[in-house]
């Protein structure tokens, strides 16, 4: 999933803003066939010589088709059925923070507050320690938990994370990129619901720049 700017999170009652679609020919077709696409797609790239995609491929592939669906619950449950083969390969498996970054995304969507803080937390040292505490991956988590601590009503909270979500994103991407214009956004709020009213002024200089810089 890369950040931006987040509107005021409310729980997820509404079927206008999160669709669970009761009956789709779509996904029914999907969830009959893929046993069996799973089963051919090596046959079919022996043949023809494609590389065949792996089965964590397929079932993330899975996972994602059943998100587009709306279809929190199912996806949530695919996820879940993963989970435990990871676990057993320890943190170093980036797959394993992968995941728990998706249970994190589906609790938000769903409007569970607490237990997405939870799994944002737990993500975050599984993506250190498999990909590496600098990697931009990294930004991800820290960044949600911002926005989370800020709807919360604790700016001074969320803003030491969203400065370490910047911090990593400045040296992946460079600090003259306008990739990071979501993020300082972002701070630029923060600092001013922190009154911090100075360091606001010089970040709102830097996005008056940014913004001005050809894309």
């Amino acid at each position: 999933m890369h950040p931006t700017v987040h509107e005021p999170m409310r729980p997820t009652t509404s079927r206008e803003n999160h669709p669970v679609k009761e009956f789709s020919f779509k996904a029914i077709v999907y969830d009959t066939l893929f046993p069996w696409v799973k089963l051919l797609v090596p046959v079919v790239c022996l043949l023809t010589g494609c590389p065949a995609s792996s089965e964590w491929d397929q079932q993330w592939q899975h996972v994602q088709f059943t998100l587009q669906e709306g279809r929190l619950q199912d996806a949530k449950k695919l996820l879940e059925d993963i989970l435990p083969s990871l676990r057993d390969n320890g943190p170093t498996d980036e797959r394993y923070g992968q995941v728990i970054f998706q249970l994190a995304e589906i609790a938000r969507l769903e409007g569970n507050v607490s237990q997405a803080e939870s799994y944002y937390w737990k993500a975050l040292p599984l993506i250190a320690q498999s990909l590496g505490p600098e990697h931009v991956r990294m930004a991800d988590p820290l960044t949600e938990l911002a926005t989370l601590y800020e709807h919360k009503s604790q700016p001074k909270v969320a803003l030491p994370l969203l400065k370490r979500a910047l911090a990593i994103q400045e040296k992946t991407w460079g600090d003259s990129n306008r990739q990071l214009l979501p993020t300082l956004k972002h701070y630029h709020v923060l600092l001013m619901l922190s009154d911090r009213h100075e360091e606001a002024v010089g970040i709102l200089t830097r996005i008056s720049h940014l913004e001005q810089t050809p894309s």
